[in-house]
């Protein structure tokens, strides 16, 4: 299937952590970079030591920036640990932010509002904080991540997978900031997380014999070779909405 690609440019790349030891007042004093979070859901497996999973795109931001091998979620679950990456918090430092299907606790602010305040223009594809109630603000439903980018949809390899055209969704909204002004935009991909389409990998060209060892908790059969490669197509696919230029 032929689709269209777009280019997400990442100008610069800086550490959130940053904005937290230096403090926002700091950071608003000095030039503001654009930041870009791409964040893939039950993503385990990439880079260039996987054989069987083609990350090209990951593999470049790794060996051209900084890779780190053991990091590892704070929480193993998708509101708490995405909770945790936008405010620099511990889980148990979070209240019920800190739960599945969680209430966003007001007293914590995450580092889109605080950049949102120093001027920034903030959003996000796909996947933000969630599930559960991130709150509100003056009557209005707190924008954790920024403002939602997600109405232009494309064509998948897959019905697993959502048909929403990411890449497009952030160059729509890179064309929509104004001029010179600092972007954070957070790329939440879908993919890969459950249920896939079974044998989707092999009709795509993949092969049961492009995995060399099945890990010692699993059987070694064609059906799990097979929901490997499943898996491996949906990285891919995530993958592939990421494209960065010098």
């Amino acid at each position: 299937m032929e689709r269209k690609y777009y280019t997400i440019i990442l100008s610069k790349l800086f550490l959130l952590l940053s904005i937290f030891v230096l403090g926002c007042d700091e950071v608003a004093d000095s030039k503001k970079p654009n930041i870009l979070i791409c964040i893939a859901d039950d993503a385990g497996h990439m880079g260039e030591k996987y054989s069987w999973v083609n990350t090209p795109a990951f593999d470049r931001v790794a060996n051209e920036g900084i890779s780190f091998s053991k990091a590892y979620t704070p929480n193993a679950k998708c509101a708490p640990s995405r909770a945790c990456l936008l405010t620099a918090r511990n889980s148990w430092q979070l209240k019920e932010a800190a739960n599945h299907w969680n209430n966003f606790d007001a007293e914590f602010k995450t580092f889109p509002e605080a950049l949102k305040d120093l001027g920034f223009f903030t959003g996000f594809t796909g996947k933000g904080w969630g599930p559960g109630n991130p709150g509100e603000i003056d009557g209005k439903t707190r924008e954790l991540c920024g403002s939602q980018w997600s109405k232009i949809k494309t064509e998948t390899p897959t019905n697993s997978m959502a048909n929403i055209d990411y890449s497009a969704n952030f160059v729509n909204f890179y064309n929509n900031k104004q001029e010179d002004q600092p972007f954070c935009f957070w790329y939440g991909g879908y993919e890969p997380h459950r249920r896939y389409e079974y044998g989707s990998s092999l009709k795509a060209g993949k092969k049961l014999s492009d995995i060399k060892t099945v890990p010692p908790f699993f059987p070694d059969n064609d059906i799990v070779r097979t929901d490997m490669l499943d898996y491996a197509l949906e990285i891919e696919y995530f993958d592939s909405h990421v494209y960065v230029v010098k």
